[in-house]
């Protein structure tokens, strides 16, 4: 967008290009605010932040975050905030650093407990029943995509973050669906590997469940490559499916501790209610906008919402993933009669 030239027209053409900046939806322009006023607080004119007046619709939906946005930014500009502050820099931190601790429990896991406790199995010639024709690969296979969706959803969230506040429409559209992209997979890869495990005596009880889950999770996976999906008008649809693809995890988690006897479900189920509860937690603070609500402006760099949302979601990941090793490693040992 380009300035105008004479005095008078300049502040039409200011007024015009925020308000064109808040309607035009992504993929129809660049988000390039240079022209305007840049917050007080800002040291850092490399660096510019701006008001919620100042930014455009699509960065500003939490009316209650007033000041720190960052506009129009290059993607070199993008990669230096990580290390500046602004309102988007604890978002940006909670999931990179929660995405290199998954690197190291990931690796510490596969390296240090699962190939021994693999080798000890083989010698101790502890193996699932021979009504268990399923492979052992399959059962590494829905683990491992499990740990590569916490990966998946730490990444992609760091690189939205990070990305949002680029010039071009384009970039962050794709940033916008990545996000999702990796919620997705992290929610999915949640639910996979303990309906697979904890149903092996009720192939058609487990069939069903992955067949739920998996379909949510192809919609879950396409849906933000298509533009409207990350449009506003449609954020209380997108909200919804995120709602039932996550609850759908109670049906397998009620009918495991029916199903089981409560000496060997009784842990397994307690964790995932647990992740459950941490997720329901985070999911309330984020749609209620708990603490800057009562206090607009106050939260704009700190312990927002949406920051407490991100480590609740880091939080009940982890959970998730030791219950779902535990549970791994205990399916794989134990000689199950159905």
């Amino acid at each position: 967008m380009r300035q105008a030239k004479n005095g008078g027209g300049a502040a039409a053409r200011l007024k015009a290009q925020e308000g064109d900046s808040k309607s035009t939806p992504p993929g129809q322009q660049d988000f390039a605010l240079d022209a305007l006023k840049r917050t007080p607080y800002n040291n850092n004119p490399e660096l510019p932040l701006y008001t919620i007046d100042q930014a455009p619709k699509h960065l500003s939906d939490n009316v209650y975050i007033l000041t720190g946005y960052r506009v129009g930014y290059t993607a070199r500009m993008c990669v230096r905030s990580i290390l500046a502050l602004h309102n988007e820099t604890f978002n940006i931190w909670t999931h990179l650093i929660g995405f290199v601790a998954f690197i190291f429990v990931i690796a510490w896991f596969f390296v240090i407990v699962l190939i021994p406790s693999s080798h000890q199995q083989h010698a101790d010639e502890r193996t699932l029943a021979t009504s268990h024709t399923e492979s052992k690969g399959l059962t590494f296979f829905l683990f491992a995509a499990y740990s590569f969706g916490c990966l998946m959803c730490m990444l992609c969230s760091c690189l939205f973050h990070t990305l949002l506040a680029h010039k071009s429409s384009t970039v962050y559209s794709w940033a916008h669906a990545l996000d999702y992209f990796g919620i997705t997979f992290l929610v999915v890869g949640s639910f996979l590997p303990f309906c697979y495990f904890a149903f092996t005596c009720e192939p058609l009880w487990r069939l069903t469940y992955l067949s739920m889950i998996s379909t949510l999770g192809i919609i879950g996976l396409l849906g933000p490559f298509f533009r409207q999906w990350t449009q506003q008008q449609y954020a209380n649809c997108r909200t919804l499916f995120y709602v039932c693809m996550v609850s759908s995890g109670l049906f397998p988690i009620t009918h495991l501790y029916l199903l089981l006897p409560g000496s060997v479900s009784s842990s397994f189920v307690e964790g995932l209610l647990l992740m459950m509860a941490l997720y329901g937690v985070g999911v309330f603070v984020y749609a209620f906008q708990i603490p800057e609500v009562f206090f607009p402006g106050k939260f704009d760099v700190y312990l927002s919402s949406h920051q407490i949302w991100h480590v609740f979601v880091l939080a009940a990941a982890f959970v998730h993933f030791f219950n779902s090793a535990s549970m791994y490693i205990n399916f794989r040992r134990m000689t199950l009669s159905c």
